[in-house]
């Protein structure tokens, strides 16, 4: 869910020219690492951690970073304990101790409502994403820019001009 605000603040502060970037297209960001390109973080320069890294060194950082979780919730927070982890409550559901900071789940009938309320704002974030995806495929542009070209002409800047101009390209 983040991730889509992530896609978007970025575009936002360029276009308004609060902040630059180097590139603010989210979608081009990880096609400027594909190529090699090395990437500033928040466009400061000289400010990249793994930015200079290639995409394996970061893919095998990001696989080893995740073992650890990813073994706990397969096997099992107790299956953890032979190994001296002792975590409290289940931590992989909301509601484990280190979960749920601010004791939402206190209430069982508001804790129900919550759950289906996070369900349904993933739901929304996943068809953000694939809209995000369908736009860069069509238009090689960013959301935003979508937007604003979209509200300037309705009529001729949608998913059915878009449509039309990819057959005439083909």
């Amino acid at each position: 869910m983040l991730a889509s605000v992530g896609a978007l603040i970025p575009e936002i502060l360029d276009l308004l020219g609060v902040f630059h970037f180097v590139e603010p297209v989210w979608w081009r960001v990880g096609y400027s690492k594909l190529k090699g390109d090395t990437l500033d973080y928040l466009g400061i320069e000289g400010l990249h951690f793994a930015g200079s890294q290639g995409v394996v060194v970061i893919a095998v950082c990001q696989a080893l970073l995740m073992v650890g979780p990813e073994y706990a919730r397969y096997c099992g927070t107790e299956a953890l304990e032979p190994l001296g982890i002792y975590l409290p409550g289940d931590i992989n559901y909301p509601g484990g101790a280190l979960f749920d900071p601010l004791n939402l789940s206190n209430d069982p009938e508001a804790f129900e409502e919550l759950k289906v309320k996070e369900i349904k704002n993933g739901r929304l974030a996943m068809i953000a994403w694939l809209g995000f995806y369908v736009q860069a495929a069509l238009t090689g542009k960013g959301p935003v820019q979508n937007l604003i070209d979209h509200i300037s002409d309705p009529f001729h800047n949608n998913l059915l001009s878009s449509l039309n101009m990819m057959k005439v390209i083909k």
